[in-house]
């Protein structure tokens, strides 16, 4: 047990200062008490292992692909959609770490930022198309396959249901839109 001269209250734990005023407290008792609220760790600490090791993987591909690129086809710049990717990798696993407890938050923001980067990687490579033709409609069709498992897994209650039914919904109306306006040429 420590001791607030100050404050003349008891405090338990083991605290360096008084948590009321922040003043020096003495020790009352031997021993060091256990902290009264355990510690928990945050996601980043959860998984430090993982992201040290894909942060590590992810820095090692970037600089093996530059320099086959250098080395094998220095005209080509292929290297570079490696390390986009890889760019793209990162972001969308801190979106996932950051929504762990909202699955369908997280398939919105996946759907989002996949479909967007697509579209700028077709249009950096000459817009073929293939990114609204392709990869946006498969996208939101395995969302829609995905909000579905996990609804079943899950076990939801029915009024969260309806949102996710809202938003496969939405992601059904997506490539509707695509054919209505002439955009695709499948």
């Amino acid at each position: 047990m420590q001791y607030c001269e100050h404050c003349k209250v008891d405090i338990k734990g083991s605290h360096q200062v008084c948590p009321l005023c922040s003043g020096i407290i003495e020790q009352k008792e031997e021993g060091q008490d256990m902290n009264v609220f355990p510690q928990i760790p945050t996601i980043y600490q959860e998984f430090n292992g993982f992201i040290r090791i894909l942060l590590m993987i992810s820095i090692v591909t970037t600089i093996i692909s530059f320099a086959v690129n250098v080395i094998v086809s220095p005209d080509s710049r292929w290297s570079i959609l490696v390390a986009a990717g890889i760019f793209c990798m990162w972001i969308m696993l801190f979106f996932i770490i950051r929504n762990k407890n909202n699955i369908p938050k997280t398939i919105i923001w996946q759907v989002g930022l996949i479909s967007i980067f697509s579209v700028i990687w077709d249009a950096s490579l000459g817009w073929v198309g293939w990114s609204i033709d392709y990869v946006i409609p498969f996208l939101c069709l395995g969302a829609i396959l995905v909000l579905e498992v996990a609804a079943k897994i899950l076990k939801i209650w029915v009024k969260d249901f309806i949102i996710y039914l809202l938003i496969d919904g939405f992601f059904g109306f997506i490539p509707i839109i695509f054919i209505l306006f002439g955009w695709l040429n499948v």
